[in-house]
């Protein structure tokens, strides 16, 4: 399984397990309220795992690993410029990145016709930053098994 696809699913298993993300799409097609965040240790490194709402019972989730908040230089800002956890990438510049966060990888979760992740291998995995050595170490992960879905799956536009 491609590393970035095995952050996906333990990210995903985690929200499951937690009881704060459904593998059930909702009853009808539009948005929902489940938009949240967990912050967990995945694969070892601390984590942050967000997710949101779009529509057709899709999710988007996103995996910050190795993340370090103390170090976000937004952690402690006022406003809408604090971290709020709610996007694909944190809110600091992405020359900071290196300072607090290894990686960063967004996808989308397919509930209504199918439980899977879409995409394939590295295909459909959006908003990726890698910091310099994490890749190495994301290779090292075990194969996680995905709980109730499959790590891969049709892509929908």
């Amino acid at each position: 399984m491609y590393e970035l696809r095995k952050l996906m699913v333990l990210a995903v298993n985690e929200a499951v397990k937690q009881g704060l993300l459904s593998l059930e799409a909702p009853p009808n097609d539009g948005p929902t309220d489940e938009d949240g965040h967990l912050i967990a240790e995945i694969a070892g490194r601390p984590s942050v795992v967000n997710w949101s709402s779009i529509s057709a019972g899709e999710v988007r989730v996103s995996v910050w690993w190795d993340y370090d908040h103390s170090k976000n230089p937004q952690a402690n800002e006022k406003g809408d410029y604090r971290e709020s956890f709610s996007s694909t990438q944190p809110l600091a510049k992405d020359s900071h990145y290196p300072k607090f966060v290894g990686v960063t990888v967004s996808g989308w979760l397919e509930r209504k016709t199918a439980r899977h992740l879409q995409g394939h291998g590295k295909e459909d995995l959006f908003d990726v930053y890698i910091r310099r050595g994490s890749k190495e170490l994301l290779q090292q992960i075990p194969e996680p098994k995905p709980e109730g879905y499959k790590p891969e799956g049709k892509f929908f536009l």
